[in-house]
């Protein structure tokens, strides 16, 4: 009987250490070397639910085991939506903790210069940061266009070009606002400097949306502002096929990828066409850099009328339409 005693015991205490052993070995990190993983609670996520992603995302070794033990440290109800930066060589024990503590991942996010809302709308629906809809709803929100006073239906020209870093999980509505935040804190003298030259803010930052989308990576886009403004004081139509190509993006309700502008379209009679009106266009037609909002700002003085690309990255410019057609002749037909 005593010795059966001793056996009993020895099991429960050999099967107790193995039940230990086997809970260290799954609450333990998955990898000794760091790797850093991207997760998201999104809102209303369950612990179980929450459990099964880590898991999948390779975070834990068993979502069950992560479930009883997230109850019984009472961590089930405080794990809070967002989007965290983890570590596989973080224990479930951390990962709990760190879900709970709120500390949100800062992640990176680039918005190149010459982009129109709708190809920004695509391209942060793609990169998971909101939906292309809710995007586009923001840029045309009323409170966001009185709080900024833009004189548009939209906030198009008045998102600034640059690297953020910023919580994933914000809304739309943050995401905009950050970005025009960042246009005047680039250039906090806008209104002043835009009355020295005689025009509004959204004046200039309609041309600088015109020189953004003009000039080549290798052109000097005060020369590009000088042609604009040229053209502006003789009421001469500006002609500028990317004011065209952003009509028919209006006219589609989205980008368009390749656009290949024909003889019609410039024809099109539409507000933003500038083949067809004199004068700017009535708003910006993409999101400016630094260098054509500056170049917008003070541009050179000249008295070109012209230019055309020359192939190298850079134009060709003239006074008359003489000197125009001769270098369309040298760079264009190649004669």
């Amino acid at each position: 009987m005593k010795r059966a005693l001793i056996i009993i015991v020895s099991i429960a205490v050999i099967f107790t250490i193995s039940i230990g052993s086997l809970i260290i070995y799954t609450s333990s990190p998955i990898s000794k070397d760091s790797q850093k993983v991207y997760f998201e609670i999104k809102q209303g996520e369950g612990a179980y639910n929450i459990s099964k992603k880590l898991q999948e995302q390779g975070l834990i070794r068993n979502s069950r085991l992560f479930v009883v033990l997230a109850k019984h440290l009472k961590y089930d109800r405080k794990l809070l939506s967002g989007y965290y930066e983890l570590d596989k060589n973080m224990s479930m024990i951390d990962i709990m903790k760190h879900l709970n503590s709120g500390k949100q991942a800062m992640v990176r996010l680039t918005i190149a210069e010459g982009k129109n809302i709708y190809e920004i709308a695509n391209y942060l629906d793609n990169q998971g940061f909101t939906t292309k809809e809710e995007f586009l709803k923001a840029c045309h929100d009323k409170k966001i266009l009185e709080k900024y006073n833009i004189p548009s239906d939209s906030v198009e020209g008045y998102i600034f070009p640059s690297t953020y870093y910023i919580v994933k999980g914000n809304s739309a509505e943050v995401l905009v606002t950050h970005m025009i935040d960042s246009l005047f804190k680039e250039f906090p003298d806008l209104e002043e400097r835009a009355k020295q030259i005689g025009r509004t803010v959204h004046e200039v930052l309609t041309m600088a949306s015109i020189v953004e989308k003009e000039m080549g990576p290798n052109d000097d886009p005060k020369l590009i502002a000088s042609v604009y403004y040229n053209r502006l004081n003789i009421d001469k139509r500006l002609e500028a096929d990317p004011t065209t190509i952003y009509a028919m993006t209006l006219v589609k309700g989205d980008y368009i990828e390749k656009p290949n502008l024909r003889y019609d379209d410039l024809r099109m009679v539409h507000p933003y066409n500038t083949y067809k009106n004199t004068g700017l266009p009535p708003g910006p037609i993409c999101s400016s850099g630094a260098k054509a909002i500056e170049a917008s700002l003070n541009p050179a003085k000249t008295d070109y009328i012209f230019f055309v690309a020359d192939g190298t990255g850079k134009h060709a410019f003239s006074v008359t339409y003489e000197e125009h057609l001769r270098n369309i002749d040298k760079y264009i037909l190649k004669k």
